[in-house]
């Protein structure tokens, strides 16, 4: 499937007026329906579709032909249409009822039904409408409308049913109170912290998608607050602990920091929350939620250097420096300068690393004096005294006690013969 990044929403939206105009032709009803219904209300452009159908699967297949269409969810109704990278693919479902749910993720059987039915067994109102994208009508048969006007999170039907249909809907509803900034309805809230422990049978992989939602969202803070209350907080961030004082601290570490960067949201979380766990630690702890290696090894590099940047104005420069010139140094500042800033701490060490980093690249990061190849010429033998040797130079020269060859050369000598060599 195309990206969403790469998907031009107008694109998309001509994509879906398409297909719903395509299958009315063939004299079947069809609608948009879910997400993009209710972004359309809420006035955000969607880029993705599903659309909604009395045509059977098979039917589908044979209008829009083989080669255009993907079948992999056909038992459950649902054909994939694929689009360009610009367009997205849109999934077209049949009207449907779903009957009993065994693995706590898909029915186990299904029937073909009516608009009305399968807006029921749908998850949240908001999520339950349907929309005539030629006449902009919309069929709403579990009060989305109202609920979005309330701006509330309302389960369809009975919220313990829908719980223990797909047990991922405990933390979507949290997931859509964030994005959207609604609240979650009394009764839909209770449930959910009812059925918080049945987030242990749901797969790492599913409970990520939501959170990396969750914890990029704009109103991520309001997030973290209802993690807490409705305590899914240690199903969704293992080995975090919600106590309130550091859940304080967090949230005014977080509102500092952007929130498009998962390891550095990773990396505050669990560096607040869960102070008695080392930086590896954390990294098993971070992988173990299904991220990719780049977000843990980042999350970890950033907590292994967040101390040395706040007290960096007694630290060795030449080790200072090494941090300051990494990919992720302005990341791990950005973190060690919210920390600062919160607890009232000596903020000269934030001070002195902002100085550095307002340096030309030439003076902050100059061009290294020696190689490899300089040693050898100097008759040195390659093996471990090499990186010894090099990085001795290097230390002086970031240090301003060698600024020529010449002197790098005779350091490099002397740390040589020094070494038994």
């Amino acid at each position: 499937m195309a990206s969403t990044q790469s998907i031009d929403a107008e694109k998309a939206r001509e994509f879906a007026v398409k297909t719903v105009r395509k299958l009315r032709e063939a004299n079947f009803i069809s609608y948009w329906a879910g997400g993009c219904v209710r972004d359309h209300h809420l006035q955000v452009r969607p880029k993705d579709f599903d659309v909604a159908t009395n045509a059977l699967p098979d039917e589908i297949q044979e209008l829009f032909g083989k080669k255009r269409t993907l079948a992999i969810g056909a038992s459950f109704g649902v054909i994939t249409l694929i689009g360009s990278k610009e367009q997205g693919n849109i999934e077209i479902a049949t009207f449907r009822e779903d009957e009993s749910y065994t693995d706590g993720r898909r029915p186990d059987k299904i029937s073909f039904s009516t608009p009305e039915a399968d807006a029921h067994r749908r998850d949240f109102t908001i999520n339950g409408m349907f929309l005539d994208p030629e006449t902009m009508e919309t069929l709403d048969y579990v009060g989305g409308l109202t609920d979005l006007k309330a701006r509330q999170i309302q389960a369809i039907g009975d919220p313990a049913e829908r719980f223990e249909e797909d047990k991922l809907r405990i933390f979507r509803a949290i997931r859509f109170a964030t994005t959207l900034n609604f609240q979650i309805e009394r009764n839909t809230l209770d449930a959910v912290c009812r059925h918080v422990d049945n987030l242990n049978q749901v797969s790492r992989e599913r409970i990520l998608v939501e959170l990396e939602k969750t914890l990029s969202s704009q109103h991520r803070l309001r997030g973290i607050d209802l993690l807490c209350e409705t305590g899914i907080l240690p199903y969704v961030l293992p080995k975090t602990n919600a106590e309130a004082k550091a859940i304080l601290l967090l949230k005014s570490v977080l509102a500092q920091l952007p929130a498009n960067k998962l390891a550095l949201t990773f990396a505050a979380i669990y560096h607040i929350l869960s102070p008695e766990l080392t930086a590896t630690d954390i990294r098993r702890t971070i992988k173990s939620m299904k991220t990719s290696n780049e977000v843990a090894e980042s999350a970890f590099w950033i907590l292994q250097h967040i101390t040395q940047l706040i007290s960096a104005s007694t630290e060795f420069w030449p080790k200072v420096q090494r941090t300051l010139v990494h990919p992720l140094a302005s990341d791990t500042l950005a973190f060690a300068k919210a920390i600062v800033l919160t607890t009232k701490t000596d903020p000269s060490g934030i001070q002195f690393c902002e100085e550095k980093l307002a340096l030309s690249p030439e003076n902050l990061n100059p061009p290294e004096l020696l190689s490899g190849a300089d040693l050898i010429e100097l008759g040195m033998t390659p093996g471990p005294a090499f990186s010894k040797v090099l990085k001795q130079v290097r230390d002086q020269q970031l240090q301003g006690k060698v600024n020529s060859i010449e002197q790098a050369l005779e350091l490099a000598k002397t740390t040589y013969q020094s070494m038994g060599q």
